[in-house]
């Protein structure tokens, strides 16, 4: 009798094929152990593979270096096509799990180069949770087109811009200072925003969706114009932050932070989709 397999293709003779989701060995060919490879039954099938080996990797079960089983050997082992193999290995190798090397096959990676995640909150909140008085002051606001004494790389010429500079304060002590750009034509709302009791950039978390965000950090030192907004001496050390949000390939704000080193810090975490995924 012929079987119908996960890729359509039919199965004929020898021992029953194992189910998708179910390796049928305890040890791949290259000595990995292959307990704790099988599949989760959520989503499709390349997703549900990559979950499987990222898995394997990030609980410690298979170490760097070591030679995973090939595309065909895997695909055998699930039952899949060898397409929806290449395509989890792929994306695994493209989030820096695996390295794969022609003619030698596809290994665990020695160095994972994870995505370190800033973010995005109101100063605000920041202070806050420190038990402190939070304030801002809008120091200057105006409306201008692209490339009018201010460019924004990623906008044309031409397209209208809100231009904000605001000093953000904790118990009276100014920590932050803030330029930012917003483009409206895609937050055209913003224009009619006085900021009188809320912060631009609380407004914008709360109102404005976000795909994805560039960060650039630098240290640091005050010019004598900033050191006198800040109430620090000038050339002191400084945590100077760049961001763009966009929302679906489209620029949303950029702004610029300039922190007082000793009166803001900063953390974040290293994330890879696997991880997230896998909610570990």
């Amino acid at each position: 009798m012929a079987r119908q397999g996960l890729t359509g293709q039919d199965r004929v003779g020898g021992s029953a094929p194992t189910p998708a989701g179910a390796p049928r060995d305890d040890l791949s060919p290259n000595g990995l152990s292959l307990d704790g490879l099988t599949l989760d039954g959520r989503g499709a099938l390349f997703d549900q593979i990559k979950r499987a080996v990222a898995g394997q990797i990030l609980r410690g079960r298979w170490q760097a270096g070591q030679r995973l089983p090939n595309e065909a050997e895997l695909s055998s082992l699930y039952g899949v096509s060898r397409q929806t193999v290449h395509k989890a290995i792929a994306l695994l190798a493209r989030e820096g799990f695996l390295v794969r090397r022609r003619r030698a096959g596809t290994f665990v990676a020695t160095g994972r180069r994870d995505r370190f995640a800033l973010p995005i909150e109101d100063i605000g909140d920041v202070v806050a949770r420190e038990g402190r008085v939070y304030e801002f002051r809008i120091r200057e606001r105006k409306s201008l087109r692209n490339g009018q004494g201010i460019r924004w790389p990623d906008l044309p010429d031409g397209a209208p811009i809100l231009a904000l500079e605001c000093l953000h304060f904790s118990d009276g002590t100014p920590i932050q200072h803030e330029r930012r750009l917003v483009n409206l034509d895609a937050v055209p709302e913003v224009a009619e925003e006085p900021f009188d009791s809320v912060a631009p950039s609380r407004w914008l978390v709360d109102r404005v969706p976000w795909s994805s965000a560039d960060h650039t950090v630098r240290a640091v030192n005050a010019t004598a114009e900033m050191a006198a907004l800040l109430g620090v001496e000038a050339g002191a050390a400084c945590l100077s932050i760049r961001r763009q949000t966009m929302h679906l390939s489209r620029p949303v704000t950029l702004v610029h932070f300039l922190s007082v080193g000793d009166r803001f810090s900063l953390s974040g975490s290293s994330i890879t989709d696997s991880a997230t995924e896998l909610n570990l």
